[in-house]
């Protein structure tokens, strides 16, 4: 790995997730702040992640055919500046320039982690362990994010989201004038050959990778939420985000020692094993301080499963159209399956407490546990590029 190459794509990364740690966590309750109830904060997250459906897959094949991926990413940044601005600028006039703003930044946020975790994958030689190490680095800046803001909303109010996502967006844009240029060397042909390349398998193993992420749309939804419910402090629900980071980041780091010994495919199963245990737990038994220690399942539950994933694309494309795979991947699973839970956890959390709903989602962790035991990836034996 080339060590001037790596620096900035991990600078990168963190300051990324670092203003994915203001959205995710906080978006919920600043919703309701302003405002909106609780179906409606569900039905606008769902409509937020209706982006993340179609800009992925635009934007692998807008890179593949047309664009380097730095240059997309560039892009991608400078319109997240100029419309989270525009969304704090709004924030406080109750009109519908604010939803429209807070969309437009979607548009340009959408294809931003498919279109980083490609051109990580091809700064790393497709290595599953230098790619974790480069991932991590958005764990951390997730983490420091979570746990300031969460201090600087007790302080301050809710509404300190605005400047916070601002700045983050402005330093995330700033770090992209840093990333290293992406290397092609596939054909026109090759790239015009991607949909064809799509096999039965393909389509049955990322089913069951969507009933996964769909099974965490509660958390994405309203975990904080959640956390007031049982009585946590707002200050201790970063804290509380911020152990499952802590988790995450642990098994980036020792997923080299994992792919040593397992494939993708058996580190994928255990993945899909301990969100079940996740949920299971935090439905049943929603004490404030399993709700800490369940947060440590997030280690194998996301870091294990993105990055045996994503090492199952790399192992299925062959490095052909990587950035339309990884488009499509965060299309159906980052998109399609996260608007589906979202809106579902949104109109059954008005309706009944947040335990309650999180039972509604094990059968569907489930499902997906039994598909990618018994319906495993397999790279076609001759890939059609024609």
């Amino acid at each position: 790995m080339n060590h001037a190459r790596a620096w900035p794509m991990a600078a990168n990364y963190f300051f990324f997730f670092a203003f994915f740690g203001v959205i995710v966590p906080f978006l919920s309750p600043l919703l309701l702040d302003l405002g909106y109830s609780k179906q409606q904060a569900g039905w606008i997250i769902s409509a937020l992640y209706l982006f993340n459906v179609v800009m992925p897959i635009l934007g692998g094949r807008l890179s593949d055919r047309y664009f380097s991926l730095d240059r997309i990413i560039r892009l991608g940044g400078l319109g997240m500046v100029v419309f989270y601005g525009l969304v704090w600028v709004y924030s406080d006039t109750n009109s519908a320039l604010f939803l429209v703003f807070l969309f437009t930044a979607a548009i340009f946020r959408g294809p931003m982690v498919p279109m980083l975790d490609a051109l990580a994958i091809q700064v790393s030689d497709g290595n599953a362990r230098t790619f974790s190490r480069l991932r991590l680095m958005g764990s951390i800046g997730f983490a420091v994010s979570v746990t300031l803001l969460g201090y600087l909303i007790d302080a301050h109010s809710i509404r300190v989201f605005f400047p916070f996502c601002f700045v983050l967006c402005c330093a995330f844009c700033l770090s992209n004038s840093t990333l290293p240029k992406e290397e092609k060397h596939v054909s026109r042909q090759q790239i015009k050959g991607f949909w064809r390349t799509l096999d039965r398998t393909w389509w049955i193993w990322l089913f069951a990778l969507c009933c996964h992420w769909f099974a965490f749309a509660p958390y994405h939804y309203g975990y904080t939420l959640f956390l007031a419910e049982e009585g946590v402090a707002t200050h201790l629900s970063g804290w509380i985000w911020a152990l499952a980071v802590v988790a995450e980041t642990g098994f980036f780091l020792a997923s080299g020692w994992f792919f040593a010994r397992w494939s993708y495919q058996t580190i994928l199963i255990a993945a899909f094993a301990a969100n079940l245990l996740r949920w299971i737990l935090l439905a049943l038994f929603p004490s404030p301080w399993l709700l800490a220690v369940a947060q440590l399942l997030h280690g194998p539950g996301f870091a294990l499963f993105y990055a045996a994933a994503l090492q199952g694309i790399s192992d299925y494309c062959g490095g052909t159209h990587r950035a339309s795979y990884q488009g499509l991947f965060s299309t159906a699973v980052g998109g399609l399956s996260a608007i589906a839970g979202t809106a579902l956890a949104g109109q059954l959390h008005g309706s009944m407490p947040f335990r309650d709903m999180l039972l509604w989602f094990v059968p569907v962790q489930v499902l997906g546990l039994i598909i990618i035991v018994f319906c495993p990836l397999r790279r076609p034996s001759r890939q059609n590029e024609n």
